[in-house]
């Protein structure tokens, strides 16, 4: 089974995927591997390779970068999957058109986008997407809290109306492919007992 979290940056995404992921282990007795392209260790080599090639700023040498890490991402979820784990992926390729579309690269060619996405996640698709759909606003702060605490100069700060415009984005994309949506401002063990009921109906 393979299992994606969606959502803006600050909904919650990687503590959904903690509590799924020990259930699954401890309670399902399940093996578990969890995939995210830009978090932990990977997240602080690509940060340093950013600043160090001066790339930053330039968001069509950015997405090639991430494309690269997409890459690498499906070539571990697939290696998962085929040894029979459930797979749990803290986003996945929607997330390169949530936030590269609002960042107009490649001038906003969308069938471009979709062409660079194919190469790397192989139309490759999760069997269950939940969006953790939250108020851009209470996002912000959780999202502007930890990039100050990590401190790592990645990404440059993304702003509030770029968070709206991705909440929007996301939101469209569960409706139009029937995600199931969890309301993110909740305490995250009630998030986590919805998320736990769907899964428990798909095992």
């Amino acid at each position: 089974m393979f299992i994606c979290f969606e959502g803006i940056a600050g909904s919650g995404k990687t503590t959904q995927t903690k509590l799924l992921a020990d259930y699954l282990k401890d309670v399902k007795e399940k093996e578990v591997f969890i995939s995210a392209a830009y978090e932990g260790e990977r997240r602080k080599s690509v940060s340093d390779f950013m600043n160090t090639a001066g790339i930053k700023s330039d968001h069509n040498a950015v997405m090639f970068l991430f494309q690269a890490l997409h890459a690498a991402q499906y070539h571990e979820v697939n290696q998962a999957l085929t040894a029979g784990k459930v797979v749990i992926a803290d986003r996945w390729r929607h997330s390169f058109f949530a936030h590269h579309l609002q960042q107009n690269t490649f001038s906003g060619d969308e069938n471009l986008m979709r062409q660079l996405d194919l190469l790397a996640y192989r139309a490759l698709e999760p069997d269950i997407y939940f969006l953790l759909s939250i108020p851009p606003s209470i996002a912000y702060e959780r999202y502007l809290g930890r990039e100050h605490f990590i401190n790592d100069s990645g990404l440059e700060l993304m702003n509030g109306e770029y968070f709206n415009s991705v909440s929007n984005y996301y939101n469209q994309l569960a409706h139009n492919n029937s995600w199931h949506v969890a309301d993110g401002t909740q305490d995250p063990q009630t998030v986590f007992r919805k998320i736990r009921d769907i899964i428990d109906q798909k095992l």
